[in-house]
């Protein structure tokens, strides 16, 4: 036999009673350990799964439960003690040194314990790394607590027992400062928490004939290992990385699963278990994948690792997170997984998720076990990186290698890449003939970049709705043609694609190519309909259900599709939109008709609001979203889109050249609505005060305000549009005296108005200024009018100065009682532009 042979004697089964009877041992923590950590608050997940299993233990009943091994020396300098010194099992020998004292406190069986592990008024459990250590177990378990004393918790924290030992008169304040009993402490108070009313627990604890809680007791000096080796172990001062910890937890777990694979170890192939399959695999192959990735989750330059635990976590919490979608509804435990603002709220969410949340959170299913090594074994190649299974033609609609890292670092740009990511693995593990591929995320991409998955509820729905669609993954676009029910995504766009399939099926390549080419534009992502219809392919489609048209109508049909593609992506793609600084494409359209998307709510402003859509591009083309993308759905919005055709369709529009296109749509602006309309075409300045689109357009079209956010309200400023016009073109920066100060009042709510002002002119020491307003709702005969006021102190007529007075009477201002002002109306807004500057000129005369 070897010297490092394990002997019976070397690898004794002992409890932690038992250390101390039948070995006489006295247990001290090595100077060279480091504190105890499982009472620290950070460690609350770690201390609470042991604690779980410990109770677990002992009210199962069951002997000899060994908790692994414990490794350490003896030392026998002193002839009448032996000391054991562990090198591993520090924690865990402390904890259950801890749990001894509480159940012998609660159960009466302080004198007992003190029989075993008290001696010299020094507890035979001890502390070498610091002298407070030492003389906080001294004292703990040379004094009793009143479990009927203990006092009031904290708020909102489970610290009685905790709180009551530090107000003891054995207990030194200086205490506060040794790590190792503040956790302590606070593993007391976990204690008190989880076996308050366990007292039996005892009794099976000290059980010297059928032990429940065991170790394997090594004594390294049996070993003939040297001191050098025991302090350059423990010196590495390393815990086992969560990963690691999560790792042999979960192989435990496979030890419930019936499930058999088979292993090729070098020419040798055999049938093993799952256990042995998912632990060869992941130290091996699997790990030769996450290898190249190892560094995704370095936070900076200093901040670097060599492993790829955290990556490899994060792929875990991924997959099951999307497998648990699969089988459950929206829940705490799935907004938890998928990290969602709100569960970040949560105080015991954690990025890296251990076995025993996944436990908790009932993610541990036998499918998402199955799930999660078919995706290891579908992405692993060799010792590289994932293979490309898609072309960089199709990286538009799915760019495999990103997204795979974004995955790895658990930062998917939004719920759709989360979703296509699910699509792709759950396809490479079906399909083991990968050339439909291309279409398949193709098709994904498109639904689900035109669809609402902003939330969980609409995450789990779209996770399902691809689960049904699976089994037809491979032959995507005949499935579509075959006109199938697809749940969840958006009908419109359901509706496209199926249409686009039967173009796809075609003999020529020609439809495939046009159309690709234009999904691809990075403003639509894959919502052409408005394309389809403008072509009239949908006109036909809907009439036939089918697009199987006679040959002469092939060539027009897709003539047609050619011509409005190059249209569309000429006045919509991103790159060429510097023609329009000045919303000369909206104004266009404005021309047409009245095309802005009204606002959907139930006040009547909100009834009343509509966009313009000048200003924020597409947001995943969502419902409450303003956009071109959204008024050009396909079967919605038919009165608005008709005024889109009648652009394009208009022969002075030229999309040779983005100079070209910008003059033939000035061209088109300068026709006449003979409305409201004509003041956005003409002044787009008007347009720029609408931060977010939004106008209010109500009494029959006379009264029209621009808001500067969505809500016209008491938090957002708005402008009436006929008055900040004339503030804009004829007032703004001019010279306007005797009044030096000329501004527009932005006004918040419905209780002021916004008009035109004109302030600081004094005469006569009197203090004046002029309002301008639009208004068609007071008594005033037209909507036009100009008040001119008093700007301080009481105003009356009588207290006008005579020639100002004259004045006005000259211009026929007429004094309003109920607005407190002389008042001059008109209908025209020319004349109150010319009375205002007039009226200026003759008073500067005073």
């Amino acid at each position: 036999m070897s010297n490092t042979t394990l002997s019976t004697q070397s690898g004794k089964r002992l409890s932690f009673y038992k250390l101390f009877v039948e070995k006489g041992y006295r247990l001290m923590i090595p100077i060279i350990q480091r504190d105890y950590v499982q009472g620290r608050q950070s460690t609350q997940e770690i201390r609470e799964t042991f604690l779980q299993a410990l109770y677990d233990y002992l009210d199962e009943n069951k002997p000899n439960r060994d908790l692994d091994f414990v490794y350490g020396s003896l030392n026998t300098a002193n002839q009448t003690t032996k000391d054991f010194i562990p090198l591993d099992g520090q924690q865990r020998l402390t904890t259950l040194f801890l749990l001894h004292w509480y159940l012998a406190q609660i159960s009466a069986n302080m004198p007992n314990l003190r029989e075993t592990i008290f001696e010299e008024n020094k507890s035979k459990f001890s502390y070498e790394t610091r002298s407070s250590s030492a003389e906080f177990c001294d004292a703990l378990i040379g004094n009793d607590i009143d479990f009927y004393e203990l006092l009031i918790p904290d708020e909102d924290k489970d610290n009685s027992l905790s709180k009551t030992i530090a107000n003891s008169s054995w207990y030194y304040l200086s205490w506060k400062y040794d790590p190792t009993i503040q956790s302590m402490l606070t593993m007391l108070d976990a204690i008190h928490k989880k076996f308050a009313e366990k007292s039996e627990f005892f009794e099976r604890l000290i059980d010297k004939e059928r032990p429940i809680i065991t170790f394997l007791f090594l004594n390294l000096k049996e070993f003939k290992l040297t001191d050098d080796l025991y302090i350059k172990m423990n010196s590495r001062g390393k815990l086992l990385t969560a990963f690691e910890n999560f790792k042999a937890k979960f192989e435990q777990h496979l030890d419930n699963l019936d499930k058999e694979y088979y292993l090729t170890r070098g020419n040798d192939t055999k049938k093993v278990t799952i256990k042995e399959y998912f632990s060869h695999k992941i130290d091996m192959d699997w790990a030769n994948l996450f290898w190249n990735y190892r560094t995704l989750q370095n936070r900076s330059k200093d901040e670097t690792d060599d492993n790829f635990d955290d990556e490899l976590s994060n792929f875990i919490r991924v997959i099951f997170a999307n497998q648990y979608a699969i089988i459950k509804d929206v829940n705490d435990s799935l907004e938890y997984l998928l990290g969602t603002q709100n569960a970040r709220k949560r105080k015991d969410y954690t990025h890296l998720i251990s076995f025993h949340k996944y436990k908790e959170l009932n993610a541990l299913s036998d499918n998402s076990v199955l799930y999660l090594i078919d995706s290891f074994d579908n992405l692993v190649n060799g010792n590289d990186k994932i293979k490309s299974h898609i072309s960089d033609f199709y990286q538009f609609y799915y760019d495999e290698h990103q997204i795979f890292e974004n995955a790895l670092k658990h930062n998917f740009t939004n719920n759709q890449e989360r979703v296509c990511f699910h699509a792709y693995i759950r396809y490479l593990i079906l399909n083991k003939d990968r050339k439909g591929i291309e279409q398949w995320m193709r098709i994904i991409h498109n639904l689900t970049y035109n669809t609402i998955i902003d939330g969980t509820l609409e995450f789990t729905r779209a996770i399902k709705s691809i689960e049904n669609l699976l089994p037809h993954s491979a032959n995507i676009i005949d499935y579509l043609q075959a006109s199938n029910k697809i749940e969840f995504f958006s009908s419109w766009q359901v509706l496209e694609e199926k249409i686009k399939a039967h173009l796809l099926n075609k003999s020529t390549n020609e439809w495939k190519t046009q159309i690709e080419n234009m999904e691809k534009q990075s403003y639509f992502k894959g919502q052409i309909g408005f394309i389809l219809e403008f072509s009239g392919i949908v006109d036909y489609y809907n009439e036939h259900n089918n697009c199987d048209w006679a040959d002469d109508e092939e060539k027009k049909f897709f003539e047609f599709f050619v011509v409005y593609s190059q249209k569309a992506i000429a006045i919509f793609e991103n790159k060429n939109q510097k023609y329009n600084s000045d919303f000369v494409w909206e104004r266009a359209v404005l021309t047409k008709g009245r095309y802005p998307l009204k606002f959907k709510g139930d006040s009547v402003t909100q009834k009343n609001k509509i966009n313009l859509l000048h200003t924020d591009v597409a947001s995943n083309n969502i419902a409450r979203d303003f956009s071109w993308k959204r008024l050009l759905r396909i079967e919605e919005n038919e009165r608005e889109k008709i005024f889109v055709k009648q652009v394009f369709d208009d022969d002075r529009l030229k999309i040779d050249s983005s100079d070209n296109l910008k003059k033939s749509l000035e061209s088109i602006c300068k026709d006449k609505t003979n409305d409201w309309r004509d003041y956005f075409i003409n002044y787009p300045e008007l347009m720029s005060y609408c931060e977010k689109g939004f106008i209010v357009v109500t009494n029959e079209d006379k009264e029209i305000y621009l808001l500067s956010s969505i809500y016209r309200g008491a938090n957002q400023y708005y402008v009436e549009m006929y008055s900040y016009f004339i503030f804009k073109q004829y007032f703004e920066k001019k010279d306007l005296s005797p009044f030096k100060d000329i501004w527009y009042n932005y006004v918040k709510g419905i209780e002021e108005d916004a008009c035109i002002v004109l302030s600081d002119y004094c005469h006569s020491r009197i203090q004046y200024e002029i309002n301008i307003y639009y208004c068609c709702n007071d008594t005033l005969l037209n909507p036009y009018e100009i008040a001119f006021r008093k700007s301080k102190g009481e105003n009356k007529p009588e207290v006008y100065g005579d020639d100002i007075k004259t004045l006005l009477k000259e211009y026929e201002f007429e004094w309003n009682e109920d607005y407190s002002g002389y008042f001059f109306t008109s209908e025209s807004e020319d004349k109150i532009v010319q009375k205002v500057l007039s009226f200026c000129k003759n008073l500067n005369e005073l």
